[in-house]
């Protein structure tokens, strides 16, 4: 299965792409910031697409041919109104 996975670079995420991986799952990661996976020993093993899930174009590159998604973000600390961002 063709997998996406958001929040790779987290607590959670940072271990589910291995599992995915060991499952032999094909694993794409959607990340912002492709410098917070360097030291994650599964990073040659993934597709890594850069983008926020606030562009609509990274969101459709990411999301394009996979079959199942892992929504592992959340807005805690970026932004003031949490509600209002995790809606979006």
């Amino acid at each position: 299965m063709h997998v996406l996975v958001t929040g790779a670079t987290g607590y959670v995420g940072g271990r589910l792409v291995p599992r995915l991986l060991e499952a032999g799952h094909r694993v794409r990661v959607l990340v912002r910031d492709s410098s917070r996976l360097e030291g994650r020993p599964w990073v040659g093993q993934v597709e890594v697409v850069r983008g926020s899930l606030e562009d609509p174009t990274a969101l459709r590159q990411a999301l394009s041919g996979v079959e199942a998604a892992y929504y592992l973000v959340h807005a805690m600390l970026s932004e003031e109104d949490f509600p209002q961002a995790e809606e979006r």
